[in-house]
């Protein structure tokens, strides 16, 4: 049911990209054949990621139906084609942060992997070169009826978990308030700087789904300063993720919680805070169909929360759902893995 969800939502936006197609537009984002955008900006984010922003050659009012369209589905992405080993790899927009905003660019948070063909060359790449972009590409559609989301998302998987809640709680009217509540595990703080925990105490430390690799630790961590403060030292500290994590919550008031786990400060995601938030939203009347748990990070990552995805006929499934999050025995909550 969740495979035909998918291809049904893909069908729908593949269809309507293809009729504005028919005008004859060669700069309209689309998922069969690869359109050429270009790099206006990289934002550092962290030592080893930045926020891309990519912009089509001409305006093309027709993108902004595209991107619509894509955005009241779910959570979708675009594939980056690196043109010298011919391969591509998919990456997924990040919201608008403002209503100023222009509409046809593209932002997108992408981590330098040290054995990752496409990040490698994204990051080497100077502001003003083209890019070959297609999709989108549905990975999730979000029912209408979607009541509450617990998105656990590990490094660059954030970038999915804003845009469930954008998609989310952009149904917000009088009568429906949806909430979501994210958990972020990033490997050092750097990479959430500024991040303040809504809902999470300290607990005793539980084991990292990351092993292998040891961590340098300071015995005492580094300060961080709350997002909200003006100062132009403290905001220096502040990570563009984490502020756009602020201004979602302050868009939505009382509908966004975030809790940051860092393995460097020895603090993980574990049973007990996925237990606390699925417990409290069950007891606000969720039903099965209205509450979804998302993961999105590394496979490493997912494959310890949720169990590995798995590849059959050329596909790519969700396979068996297993981890810790199988060993919950969440009945009422449906579970998806990006």
């Amino acid at each position: 049911m969740r495979l035909a969800l998918v291809s049904i939502a893909a069908a729908g936006a593949g269809a309507y990209i293809r009729s504005q197609q028919t005008s004859g537009s060669s700069t309209t984002l689309n998922p069969t054949r690869f359109t050429p955008y270009y790099l206006e900006s990289k934002e550092p984010v962290s030592s080893s990621g930045s926020v891309f922003t990519l912009r089509p050659p001409h305006p093309d009012e027709s993108n902004r139906a595209v991107y619509d369209e894509a955005w009241r589905t779910g959570v979708w992405s675009v594939m980056f084609k690196q043109p010298q080993l011919q391969i591509g790899r998919d990456y997924t927009p990040l919201p608008s942060v403002s209503t100023g905003e222009e509409e046809d660019v593209l932002r997108f948070f992408i981590r330098r992997d040290p054995f990752g063909e496409v990040s490698r060359y994204l990051h080497s790449l100077d502001v003003g070169t083209p890019i070959e972009i297609r999709g989108p590409r549905i990975e999730c559609p979000v029912p209408s009826d979607t009541q509450q989301v617990l998105f656990i998302a590990g490094g660059t998987g954030i970038a999915p978990a804003l845009q469930a809640g954008y998609t989310l709680l952009r149904r917000t009217s009088s009568t429906h308030k949806p909430r979501i509540h994210i958990l972020w595990a990033n490997r050092r703080r750097e990479d959430c700087a500024g991040g303040i925990n809504d809902t999470t105490t300290t607990t005793k430390p539980e084991r990292s789904w990351f092993s292998g690799i040891s961590l340098s630790k300071s015995s005492t961590p580094n300060p961080v300063s709350p997002p909200n403060s003006t100062s132009s030292a403290s905001t220096t500290l502040v990570s563009p993720m984490v502020r756009e994590l602020e201004a979602l919550k302050s868009q939505y008031p009382g509908q966004v919680t975030v809790d940051y786990f860092v393995d460097e400060e020895n603090a993980f995601i574990g049973k007990n805070a996925i237990l606390e938030l699925t417990k409290s939203a069950s007891s606000s009347g969720g039903s099965p169909p209205r509450n979804m748990i998302l993961v999105s990070g590394p496979e490493g990552f997912i494959s310890y929360m949720a169990g590995p995805k798995l590849w059959a006929q050329g596909m790519e499934l969700q396979g068996p759902l297993d981890g810790i999050i199988r060993e919950l025995d969440l009945k009422d909550w449906a579970v998806w893995k990006l």
